[in-house]
């Protein structure tokens, strides 16, 4: 739905995906709304759609994916839609991809996280891919990686929040991250924290 100055109203029509969808993630690239989610009409995989100014259509085709996806979340850069999301074919491991123009393909290695990556969010800054997750081969901390052009590095340190964190948003103002994270060493209050 979009705010018209006075009311909420639907873009296109209400209930746009085929079946039930979870873990939605929205971005607008210019005029052009995207969402992705996990697609219960197609095997619980990633779906990508897009508003053309009539119509939701799938880019890409629904379900492409290779495994179950969870935790999607889409940006889109210069026209380019990319999609992170904890991937089921490979142990539940964090994978990117971004649409080519015909098709869906992978950046970097497929499932390139140490372990299962939970509430994933992601930013692409001046053609850098950076992505955040809850790491649950270190203590279910926050970690934060970004992709150098053939593989994916850790951004300071795996793991490095005090305790567990949830539900992390990522930002990238001026070269600098910023994450924030529902912190469980902090009675689950909300922390923000930034690498210098």
């Amino acid at each position: 739905m979009k705010y018209n100055g006075s009311n909420w109203v639907a873009v296109g029509a209400p209930g746009i995906s085929a079946s039930g969808a979870h873990y939605i993630s929205l971005f607008v690239s210019g005029v052009t709304p995207y969402i992705s989610y996990r697609d219960y009409a197609n095997g619980t995989k990633a779906t990508v759609m897009k508003y053309d100014g009539s119509n939701w259509v799938a880019v890409g085709g629904p379900g492409f994916s290779a495994g179950e996806a969870v935790y999607t979340s889409i940006f889109v850069y210069e026209g380019t839609p990319y999609v992170a999301y904890s991937d089921y074919e490979n142990s539940q491991k964090a994978t990117f991809m971004k649409y080519n123009g015909s098709s869906w393909e992978t950046v970097g290695s497929a499932g390139f996280s140490a372990g299962i990556a939970n509430d994933i969010s992601f930013f692409v800054s001046m053609g850098t891919l950076y992505i955040s997750y809850q790491d649950v081969a270190n203590g279910e901390k926050a970690t934060v990686m970004k992709y150098n052009g053939s593989s994916w590095l850790a951004v300071g340190d795996p793991g490095f929040s005090d305790g567990k964190a949830s539900y992390s948003s990522f930002f990238v103002s001026e070269g600098i991250p910023y994450v924030a994270f529902s912190d469980n060493a902090n009675s689950k209050k909300i922390t923000v924290m930034k690498f210098e």
